[in-house]
């Protein structure tokens, strides 16, 4: 047998290894897309799927479809949040989604900086800090994104940028909160555009993130904080991504839109 034969097999043996035991958040970011009609089909092939026990299956659909989702996901193991509220409980913000809203409707994230949110709506960290505390508040999830567009990569130092992202975004939130925090790394550039960042980019910029994390919270928090990353994830390039150092899971956008295609991902990162 070659030497290079051998160093696939124990490969293989790694990655079958890393697969069945680590565990993965999955979450899907639907963003303005589907049909109440495409909804409801869409349900009807997840909700009944046994996703197994050691992944998380999140789904973030547009919050007019919420009520679609209580009702079909009531006894599923999917979890489901909102791509965009307002920080507070209620009152006088006319044509947005409270705090309240997202409670009774059942969700248990949120996302908070997403790019989107950021560049299109011009929300700032400051504000995005807001929904983080508020999500904390009322115990929701809040997952966190952050990430350089390609001019910011290519002419500023993007690696202090995304810890002065995170910091401010993390302002005045109690260490004792951090455990309910997800993070989510998503390269501007790598976002709908086909092109995503190699496993060694992720890795290096995961690894960064943790070691920010660690010395400024201490090793217990610091370490348990989840690290997703978004940018084009799909089925044919979720395992080698699930590779690299310091990866959590994943923030997935248009492969979460097909069931097939999220249940594949989801069979992929169990192992199967």
């Amino acid at each position: 047998m070659e030497l290079n034969d051998i160093k696939q097999i124990v490969r293989n043996e790694l990655v079958a290894s890393i697969l069945e035991t680590q565990e993965f958040l999955i979450v899907g970011n639907w963003k303005m897309n589907k049909t109440k009609d495409e909804v409801k089909v869409f349900l009807d092939d997840i909700a009944n799927h046994d996703f197994g026990n050691k992944n998380t299956v999140v789904i973030i659909p547009p919050s007019a479809y919420l009520y679609l989702f209580e009702d079909q996901l009531r006894f599923s193991q999917v979890l489901y949040g909102t791509q965009n509220f307002y920080p507070k409980e209620n009152g006088a913000f006319t044509g947005e989604f409270s705090i309240d809203m997202m409670k009774d409707f059942g969700c248990k994230y949120a996302l908070a900086g997403h790019s989107e949110r950021r560049e299109i709506f011009m929300e700032c960290d400051a504000f995005t800090a807001k929904k983080v505390r508020a999500c904390l508040k009322n115990q929701i999830k809040p997952i966190l994104c952050i990430g350089e567009n390609l001019d910011q990569r290519q002419t500023t130092d993007y690696k202090q940028f995304l810890i002065d992202q995170l910091k401010r975004s993390l302002d005045r939130v109690e260490p004792k909160d951090l455990s309910n925090v997800i993070v989510a790394y998503e390269p501007i550039w790598a976002i709908g555009t086909g092109e995503t960042a190699t496993p060694e980019q992720v890795e290096e910029i995961h690894m960064h993130l943790r070691k920010f994390l660690v010395e400024q919270y201490g090793s217990e928090i610091g370490k348990e904080i989840p690290l997703l990353y978004g940018g084009s994830v799909n089925a044919k390039n979720v395992k080698e991504l699930a590779l690299a150092e310091s990866v959590s899971g994943f923030l997935i956008g248009g492969a979460s839109l097909n069931a097939k295609t999220l249940i594949e991902i989801s069979n992929i990162l169990n192992g199967k």
